[in-house]
């Protein structure tokens, strides 16, 4: 365990941005350019292969912690925070290449455990090398091992929900593979057993989130599929654990590039929605002639309260990995922040930007805001109060894959809009 303040805070500073000034301030005014503001939550920041990051209660103690994983070195990340500063503690028993956490009371024993799910081996690959893997803790926060299946392809996603309604926690896999995968779900036996249940035999499961769409009382699920189906994908549940699917987006390209999946009521509405993004860099086959910027983006999949689902675009940007919905500006509406990743080898000379703010100015009519020079390679986020001072915090992570930029494995992000004062 490592105990440490917060180390560093950096304005960064953005190019000309949407909404900004038409013009330079006259030369007796001074000002600050709008960015976020940045500070470190960890010491070690040179391992920048964060792959998620996500909050929950791990110890139990009312105040949010933050999960976040490194598969290229085999651990899970655990950080509690207060206005002191954070500690940081390594959890890597029983684990090969962690790419997903959930923090879960698994047993439900009054102990919040962690759910993970380890890919087994990054590259492409049809090995079966995949697995989800429980780390229980119990009361006195001692945590032990538990692989709760294995055997099974590359594993990009788990999370635990009552999916037949019998009480007890269930889990949906996304077992992305390559050539070969599936979406299935792990049925809890009363022996606290698992049965498997194929849902879509087909591999490139990135997502799967369980949230009631259609306001009948049992969990559905969003999953988005990449590889050669590019889609957008409703598993509609009849209460019983049987799934039926509905394709809510799909894509006619195989170099459409699917990355990320939000479930969360954007229009504010009383139900889910579903954001999604295109900006799979690392999709290799986009046509010489199709740009980047034009191909990549981000849409919205707006829910009429029955599991009805309308698009909507939201931007279009290249390497758009992730959107996070965060009121960024604290005005009380819900803004979005896109994250890129975008590689000066795949496309050379084509600009970059590494971070999108869309402000929210009322009713969902959003002003984009391009940041460039800035956070590079920021794949996640998630959203809490991390040191409990009643406020917000966005929290995110880069993975560089070997890339320079400036890039960091954890921290905080402020929006900082732009000042201008005069004399």
């Amino acid at each position: 365990m490592r105990v440490f303040p917060l180390l560093l805070v950096l304005l960064l500073l953005s190019s000309t941005l949407a909404g900004c000034f038409d013009n330079d301030p006259p030369a007796e005014c001074d000002g600050v350019d709008e960015g976020f503001v940045v500070s470190e939550l960890v010491s070690d920041v040179n391992r920048m292969t964060t792959a998620n990051v996500r909050m929950g209660d791990l110890d139990g103690d009312g105040r949010l912690d933050i999960l976040s994983t490194q598969p290229l070195n085999g651990w899970v990340s655990w950080t509690r925070c207060d206005t002191d500063g954070c500690t940081e503690e390594i959890l890597s028993v029983g684990l090969t290449a962690p790419v997903r956490t959930q923090v879960v009371d698994f047993d439900q024993d009054g102990s919040n455990d962690l759910l993970v799910a380890d890919i087994g081996i990054l590259p492409p690959s049809d090995d079966l090398a995949g697995s989800v893997v429980l780390l229980r803790r119990d009361a006195e926060g001692n945590f032990s091992n538990e692989t709760l299946h294995s055997g099974i392809g590359r594993v990009a996603c788990a999370e635990a929900a009552d999916l037949d309604g019998d009480g007890d926690l269930d889990i949906v896999v996304c077992e992305f593979g390559n050539l070969n995968g599936s979406v299935l779900w792990l049925e809890q036996e009363e022996n606290g057993s698992f049965s498997p249940h194929e849902i879509d035999a087909r591999p490139g499961a990135i997502h799967a989130f369980p949230f009631d769409a259609d306001d009948d009382g049992d969990l559905d699920l969003a999953v988005s599929l990449s590889q050669l189906s590019e889609e957008v994908n409703l598993y509609r549940n009849d209460g019983e654990g049987n799934f039926t699917l509905e394709t809510l987006m799909k894509s006619d390209n195989t170099w459409f590039g699917m990355s990320g999946l939000e479930v969360y009521d954007l229009d504010g509405d009383g139900d889910d929605d579903i954001i999604y993004t295109n900006g799979d860099t690392l999709d290799m086959d986009l046509p010489e002639e199709q740009y980047p910027h034009d191909v990549h983006g981000a849409a919205w999949l707006e829910n009429d309260g029955t599991g009805q689902f309308t698009q909507h675009e939201l931007a279009r940007v290249w390497g758009a990995y992730t959107a996070k919905p965060f009121d960024a500006d604290g005005d009380g509406d819900i803004d979005l922040v896109i994250g890129t990743l975008q590689f000066d080898l795949v496309y050379p000379g084509v600009h970059q930007i590494d971070l999108v703010l869309l402000e929210n100015v009322g009713d969902l009519t959003f002003v984009r805001h391009d940041l460039r020079n800035s956070q590079r390679y920021m794949i996640t986020f998630d959203v809490g109060d991390i040191d409990g001072d009643g406020e917000a915090d966005l929290v995110g992570g880069s993975h560089t894959m070997g890339n320079a930029g400036n890039a960091h494995r954890l921290v905080e992000l402020s929006w900082q809009p732009e000042l201008v004062w005069c004399e």
